[in-house]
């Protein structure tokens, strides 16, 4: 099986904070992360951890990786880039991208942390996964209400752990959860 994950943030009060998550403390927040992934992700499974994976000055975070199940793959993100040699020389994720091509059950998609207006495959029947945006709405700034409107027809998909549930998630549930909250204001 393959999930997909982004924007975990561990460690890191500002965007706790900024995000208004639902957890008590930094500490809770990890405890729930540690359960919901591994209650859903098998040690075999491959997980697509679409950056931001921690306090950008904090390395010491990336232990709870080893905690983690799964086959890791992690695409940087923009607060990742800090602890990229910390990244690479823990040897917790099999591979290290900053955008690719996978096969997820037949169907071409493109994983990048960013969300993308054209991308890998975009002409040919390719889906796009993408984080960095949260939970934003367009009260966060025009640019979020115009990547919803872009997105609303097209095959793309926010993996955040804020529109997820804070658990890893597959393409088929991205695709529901995109449709039942297609109303909705947040981006996904």
């Amino acid at each position: 099986m393959i999930y997909y994950i982004s924007d975990i943030h561990f460690n890191d009060q500002r965007i706790f904070d900024k995000c208004n998550r639902p957890f008590r403390d930094l500490n809770d927040f990890k405890e729930a992360m540690i359960k919901n992934w591994n209650a859903k992700v098998g040690e075999q499974d491959d997980i697509y951890v679409l950056g931001d994976i921690a306090e950008d000055s904090d390395s010491s975070s990336l232990e709870v990786f080893r905690l983690l199940n799964g086959k890791k793959h992690l695409i940087v993100g923009n607060h990742d880039t800090n602890l990229l040699e910390a990244i690479k020389e823990s040897a917790i994720f099999e591979s290290i991208d900053y955008i690719s091509l996978i096969n997820d059950s037949g169907r071409k998609v493109c994983i990048c942390h960013y969300p993308l207006m054209d991308w890998m495959e975009f002409n040919r029947n390719g889906m796009l996964v993408y984080g960095h945006i949260h939970n934003k709405t367009a009260s966060n700034g025009a640019a979020y209400a115009q990547i919803k409107d872009y997105y609303k027809d097209k095959p793309a998909y926010n993996c955040g752990v804020d529109v997820t549930g804070y658990k890893p998630v597959t393409l088929d549930e991205m695709i529901e959860l995109k449709e039942a909250n297609k109303d909705e204001p947040y981006i996904n």
